[in-house]
């Protein structure tokens, strides 16, 4: 029998955009860099976090770094 390969567990993020102050902490810390600053301003006039579409664990530091706690994470 060949040994199966076990797959990555895929995470979903959400951010709540209009609440982000655009501090850049879950960018920093998201260790496959699938978070980066928007190139739009969010009702209160900072830059907010998105997921990029790259690659996501599901690890959730991003949440758990985030200030505000505006960040869910979910695998899936």
């Amino acid at each position: 029998m060949a040994a199966e390969k076990k797959k990555k567990a895929k995470g979903k993020i959400v951010i709540e955009q209009e609440m982000c102050k655009a501090c850049g902490y879950c960018v920093d810390h998201c260790p496959k860099k699938s978070l980066q600053l928007s190139d739009h301003y969010n009702a209160k006039g900072y830059y907010p976090a998105e997921h990029t579409g790259g690659e996501c664990t599901g690890c959730g530091i991003c949440a758990l770094v985030c200030p505000e706690a505006i960040i869910e994470v979910w695998k899936e």
